[in-house]
């Protein structure tokens, strides 16, 4: 207890002796320490929240939120209310506890609307249900399928008749609600439409429409309608000429050059649909059908009469015809192309040349070959040479190669010698007295430090050093001097520019060179 009471006393003793500023900062630090164990335990106690069910329709939302109310569950909503969050500890539990109790039920009934046993329900009452769940299990079906984030589907089953004229066929509808950023291909519309018209007793594909949540239609069999027919026609033609003119182009860039052509197609497509029928009778070829012969005895006289009936079969040919529609009736070809460039010797512009007659015969007959041309259906081919506005780039003319020996050996020299010059000239600056010291540079008209340092030794040099009158002006005559310096005592020069290299002083050099 004592030793608790001096830790006290100590601790306030402490503190009385804390300035006014380290009081507040001490008061500070312990404020946020309680802060961050308080949001420290309160996060502990709140339980993670974790996603129970996404995308849930306004009905099984409401269905869930009552029963998980009955179980005092903790719910969050989001995404506009279709997510639904719980504890995530109970997530797994609930999840079984909703799927028991048929939550959440996506909005569709399938066949289990027949488990249910269900006693005096009348046929109207029963072929309504089988419609129903009939729709239910195609709509599960289809949203299954990846993009497809909803659907819905509609049938049509008449009535059966006893007379097959009257009787009308079944037809079926299907609305697409695509996920977000999603397509859906012309394969898969097909797949659709098969897997609809294959559930469906008498139902054919042709008979089945798509569409989206736009309501745009996917389905190309709905589209039979002018609107619908021109689309599609148009869409073919511009396919089939896109797919010829590439050919052509294609051809023509490895032989001209990229960009160096122009393709344009015009193509007449004939989409008459024509389902005939004919019967040829061939008179000149008769067979004998059937032939009846009766003979009859008259008792009173004895005569006998005899008949004979033949009867002859013509022969006949029955011709069914169905004309196929989008057959090319007619084709039309313009094509553009450019012609040669020469380099200008004086260096102007491109000189351009137009190609020749046989050229421009050449090309067309290709172009004839590569689109299919025929004559027979008055089919056209224009080839035309005029020059295009901007002419390719031409390579640079190649010249005499560079003798860079020969540069290198002319003015190599020169070269090492002003980089060499401008060295020294940067380094003379804070070196140039004891260079003047160890070296006689006598030419370029200051005290000769070399006859000095041969009088007096190391300090004489010290005092010829303190009357160094300083770095002369850098004119041409100077540098005439270093230059002739350099070339009457390379060895000196070596030994001063590995002195500037090394951190050796050049006196130290000119000493050493006495024998000091």
């Amino acid at each position: 207890m004592n030793g608790f009471k001096q830790t006290l006393d100590s601790l306030g003793v402490r503190f009385n002796g804390m300035s006014f500023s380290q009081k507040i900062i001490l008061g500070a630090v312990g404020a946020a320490t309680v802060v961050c164990l308080l949001v420290f335990s309160m996060w502990l106690q709140n339980d993670e929240m974790a996603v129970l069910f996404t995308n849930m329709s306004p009905e099984d939302a409401s269905s869930a939120l009552q029963e998980l109310a009955k179980q005092d569950v903790p719910t969050e909503l989001q995404n506009g209310g279709t997510t639904i969050l719980v504890p995530s500890a109970m997530k797994d539990r609930l999840r079984l506890d909703l799927a028991a109790k048929g939550m959440p039920s996506s909005g569709t009934v399938g066949f289990e609307v027949f488990d249910s046993n269900q006693y005096g329900m009348t046929e109207f009452l029963q072929n309504v249900n089988f419609k129903r769940a009939l729709e239910g299990e195609l709509t599960q079906t289809i949203e299954s399928l990846q993009g497809i984030r909803a659907a819905r589907v509609h049938l049509s089953l008449p009535k059966p008749s006893m007379f097959k004229r009257l009787a009308a066929e079944p037809t079926a509808s299907v609305v697409l609600t695509l996920a977000r950023g999603n397509g859906v291909a012309a394969h898969q519309i097909t797949g659709i439409q098969n897997l609809v018209a294959g559930a469906v007793e008498n139902l054919t594909a042709e008979n089945v429409t798509v569409l989206d949540q736009a309501g745009e239609v996917l389905s190309s069999t709905a589209r039979d309608d002018d609107v619908g027919r021109s689309e599609t026609q148009l869409a073919l033609r511009k396919e089939v000429e896109g797919h010829l003119a590439e050919k052509a182009s294609s051809m023509l860039d490895r032989v001209l050059g990229p960009g160096r052509s122009i393709v344009k197609v015009d193509a007449t497509l004939n989409f008459e649909k024509i389902d005939s029928q004919r019967e040829i009778y061939d008179p000149a070829s008769t067979v004998v059908r059937s032939e009846v012969r009766t003979e009859s005895t008259v008792p009173s006289s004895g005569e006998t009469s005899e008949e004979s009936t033949t009867n002859y079969e013509i022969n006949k040919t029955v011709e069914h015809v169905v004309s196929p529609t989008g057959g090319l009736e007619k084709l039309s070809v313009a094509v553009f192309v450019d012609g040669n460039y020469a380099a200008d010797p004086e260096g102007g512009d491109p000189i351009y040349t137009p190609l020749g007659d046989d050229d421009l015969a050449m090309l067309k007959r290709n172009v004839e070959l590569a689109v299919g041309v025929d004559a027979s259906r008055g089919d056209r081919v224009e080839v035309a040479n005029m020059q295009f506005q901007a002419p390719p780039e031409l390579p640079a003319v190649q010249g005499t190669p560079l003798d860079l020996v020969g540069v290198v050996t002319q003015y190599g020299g020169k070269v090492v010698l002003v980089i060499m010059l401008g060295v020294m000239v940067l380094v003379l600056r804070k070196n140039l007295n004891a260079l003047l010291a160890g070296g006689s540079l006598t030419a370029v008209g200051k005290k000769s430090v070399a006859a000095a340092g041969a009088r007096g030794g190391a300090s004489d040099l010290e005092v010829e050093a303190e009357h160094f009158d300083g770095i002369p002006e850098f004119n041409d005559q100077v540098i005439s001097d270093i230059q002739d310096f350099a070339s009457e005592n390379p060895e000196r020069v070596a030994e001063v520019i590995q002195s500037w290299v090394h951190g050796i002083n050049p006196a130290d050099l000119a000493m050493q060179a006495r024998g000091d």
